[in-house]
This record gives structure tokens, sequence and C-alpha cells, in this order.
């Protein structure tokens, strides 16, 4: 059973097809009619009077008609190309011709033209007489009705023909755009409806503006046009009160919704999108921001609460910061001094005067180069006051350890009065406090941390040891004091 009338109805205009086939049946006096696969009749424009007055008036002659309209039905089945047309003679003694009307590949409904006789048929008159007297009709009426029937030759058939395959491929086109159209129509639903999904569960909070655009493309103004649940509840603001809500009008005193669309008109002016961290003083909230277009001048806000993950940072931070006050004093105390816990600001402050650019290391064979510039480096500033192998014994150790604790590393050397300075920096992943004292005092002590090993050697021959430490950067500084006397070096000190 293919589509019904009003299935059919939805794919394609059956009013304006009817009018269309009103128009040629009075101009070019052609029989017309669709038919769905039932054999009900959805249009139908100069049928001949033999046919609607008795043929389908009677229930014999009628059920004659019904059978025939659905012969094309069967040849479809039995192999019939669906391109093709199918002329017949009906069980009524008229000739007609039916085509397949198929929308993407599917046969929908059957168009029709037909109740004519060909020029060499033999019509025979006291047959349909026959009829008329056994069914009880106006025998004079019906016969008059037979005279009307048009006669035709093969060649005006074949131009009928060919005009109803285009006709009938003109409706196939029809129902196609309409079915594309629909499939589109039900996609764009189900994308709606699994975005409002997405939207209304999503465990950020997210607010949807529209941008506003002046008479020189400049926008101007902001509107939001929609929030989720969840951000409804994190700002215990309804939607309702929010949606509408222009820039213009937002109030001055709500800091929130002002960097929102701040953040929203940087997004646009851009053209990228943009992604911040702010600190929503009133409220006392760290937000994670994200704007992003989801549309032509439509931009959405991811908004994700930070602030107990900054807390705890800061908490860590203190509970570091108190541990690393304490271990300066410690280390001091036992150290003499020579080791010196600071941080990146206060590392900085106590460099001297560069004696070279940055130089970065990540391989073994760099190794002997990164001596023999660092021993170079001290001759130069100060001849012969620095011992070869106090330096080359701990500066060794140094990129020793940022090689295969972090991969590598950078170097650059400082001369601060009379003091030589080598700092070493890694991106590793730093000595961890709880084993910082084993690391920097016991001798041989050795982590996965960079630099963890060596520091009983470099506290044994440098002036001092400068260490800033954290996560993801290690920087220690070998300070050597020059001798006022110039050194004996030991014969090939410095590495070939």
């Amino acid at each position: 059973m293919g589509l019904s009338g009003n299935e059919l109805a939805k794919l394609i205009d059956l009013d304006r097809v009817q009018r269309l086939c009103d128009s040629l049946s009075e101009a070019f006096g052609v029989t017309l009619a669709v038919l769905d696969l039932s054999g009900a009749i959805l249009v139908a424009s100069g049928w001949q009077d033999i046919c609607t007055r008795f043929h389908r008036e009677h229930p014999e002659t009628l059920r004659g008609c019904l059978e025939s309209d659905l012969l094309i039905n069967q040849r479809l089945v039995q192999g019939m190309d669906a391109t093709e047309h199918y002329a017949y003679r009906c069980s009524n003694g008229l000739w007609d011709v039916a085509f397949p009307l198929v929308v993407g590949g599917e046969h929908l409904a059957n168009v029709y033209t037909g109740q004519f006789f060909f020029e060499d048929d033999h019509v025979d008159r006291e047959a349909f007489a026959e009829r008329a007297r056994r069914l009880g009709l106006d025998e004079e009426t019906y016969l008059a009705a037979l005279d009307r029937v048009p006669v035709i030759t093969l060649a005006h058939l074949q131009k009928t023909v060919q005009f109803l395959a285009d006709f009938v491929n003109m409706l196939g086109e029809m129902g196609l755009g309409s079915r594309q159209q629909e499939q589109k129509h039900a996609l764009m639903l189900e994308s709606e409806q699994r975005y409002r999904r997405l939207f209304d569960n999503a465990a950020e909070g997210l607010t949807v503006f529209r941008a506003e655009r002046g008479a020189g493309g400049e926008v101007a103004d902001l509107v939001i046009t929609d929030i989720n649940p969840t951000q409804a509840k994190r700002t215990s603001v309804f939607r309702d009160g929010l949606v509408g809500l222009r820039s213009s009008e937002c109030d001055e005193n709500d800091e929130r919704l002002r960097v929102y669309f701040d953040v929203v008109r940087g997004a646009i002016a851009s053209g990228q999108p943009a992604r911040c961290e702010v600190y929503l003083r009133r409220h006392g909230a760290y937000e994670l921001l994200s704007a992003y277009p989801v549309a032509d001048d439509l931009w959405v806000v991811s908004a994700t609460d930070v602030t107990e993950l900054r807390e705890a940072e800061r908490a860590l931070r203190q509970k570091e910061e108190r541990i690393r006050f304490a271990y300066v004093d410690v280390l001091d105390a036992v150290t003499g001094g020579k080791l010196i816990l600071l941080t990146d600001e206060q590392l900085s402050d106590e460099l001297g005067t560069p004696l070279g650019q940055e130089v970065v290391f990540g391989a073994p064979a760099q190794l002997a180069t990164a001596r023999h510039m660092i021993v170079r480096a001290a001759d130069t500033c100060f001849p012969g006051g620095i011992r070869h192998t106090d330096l080359l014994s701990t500066v060794g150790e140094a990129l020793d350890n940022a090689l295969k604790h972090a991969h590598g590393g950078a170097y650059q050397v400082f001369a601060r009065g009379d003091c030589l300075q080598v700092a070493i920096a890694d991106d590793g992943p730093g000595i961890d406090f709880r084993t910082l004292p084993k690391a920097t005092l016991v001798p041989g002590f050795s982590t996965a941390a960079s630099l963890g090993m060596g520091f009983t050697i470099m506290l044994q021959l440098c002036e001092r040891v400068l260490l800033s430490t954290r996560p993801g950067r290690t920087v220690v500084v070998l300070e050597f004091a020059a001798a006022r006397e110039p050194a004996l070096q030991p014969a090939g000190s410095v590495e070939d």
C-alpha cells in the first residue's frame, strides 16, 4: 500500500496540480488524472462523460475501472521499469496510458491520460448498446457519450506521452524537493531537541546573547536570549527575569552581567572565541568564562565556578609558603647561610650582570660544550680566580641532574661583585618540600626530582647555593668567590 492522498498532499500541492491539469485539459483537450496506489482519485480533469456518468457510476463497470486503474501497480511489481509508461485497454473498452509517479526512488502514485480510441480501432457500437440495455443504462445517452470519445492517431499519442512524461518528472521533482525539505525540517527539529537537552543538562552555566547591529554593521546592543538551569540556579535568577535584558539596560551594580557583556563584546570585536578567568568581588567567586559563536550574531558564554579550586590552590600555596619560610631558617642555620631558598622574584634580585645569553641544552653531547663555555666565561671575567676543578665538579653535577631528571634545561653565567654565578634552570617536577632536607643535605640522596643529588658537593665547593624550586620550574645558582691571587689550575682541567 502506498501513500494515501492526505500523505501525498504533504509532498505535492494537489490543489495546484488540479488547477494545472484543468488548464491543460481545457487548452489541449487531454484527459488527466492522479491516483494513489490504492486507486483513490486525487486529481481528475477532462474526463469523458462515458466514464464519469456511466462506467464509474454502475457497480459492475466501476469494478472494471478500478481493476484497470491498478494494472500499472501489478506491472511494476512484475518488473516494469519505473521510468516507463504503460498503455492498456481498460475492461470497459477504452484506451488508457499510465505513468508511475516516483519520488526519490519510491513509487508513490500514478498519473493517467486516456479514455480514447485509436483511429484503426474497431469500435463495436452494438456491444456498447447491449451493455447499456443489460445494465439498465439510458441507451441513447450512453451511445451519444460513446460518440464523443476522442479518436486519435498513434503519432498524436506519442506527442502526448512525451509531454506527460515531462509533466510526471516535474511532479516527481516537486515531491522530491518537498521530501528533502521535510527531512531537513525533521533533522532541524532533532538537532534543536538535542541542543536543548545538552543546553538544559550542561554542568556549566550557559548564557546566550544576540548581537544587534546598527546601520553601519557595528554592534549596537547585546540581548540575553536564554540561560540554562545550571546558570539560573548558580546565580539565583529566574530565566524569565533575565531573558530579553539588554546590555544598555544592565544595572551597573550587577558585576557578573557587566563582565559577561564585556567578554562577549570583546569576542565579537576580535571575531574569535574568548577565554578568561575573572574574580567577581561582590560575589567572592572565581569564574572561568568561555565566549564562542553558535550562529550568526549569536554567542554563548560558558561559566564554570572555580572558586573552590582557587581557594584550595591558595591554601596550598600558603601552606607551601609557610613550609618554605621554615626551611629558609632551618637551611640557613644548618648550612651556615650557604644554602638559601628563594622565590623566583627573590632569586632574580640576587643575580648579577649577565656574561652571555642563556643557552638551552637537551642532550648529553651538549654538556661538554656547556662546561667549556662556563669555564671560558670564568677565566674571562676572573682570570685565574676560579678553580676549574671546583667549577666543573659542581656545575657538572647540576647539568647532569637537569638532563637526567628534566631531559635538559638552560644555563647562564653572571658576575656579581667578586663572585661568579652559574644559573642552571629546568622545567622538571621540582624538589618536593617533604624530601628537600634530605635532597639538599644528605650525601648521595636522589629522587626523581630535578637536581635531587649533589647538593653536598655544591655546598662544599661553592660560596653560596641559591635555590628556587616549584613544580614545573627549578633554578639553582652556584656562586663562586674569585680568589684575590690567581689559583694554579691543574693541567687538563677543562675537558677537550
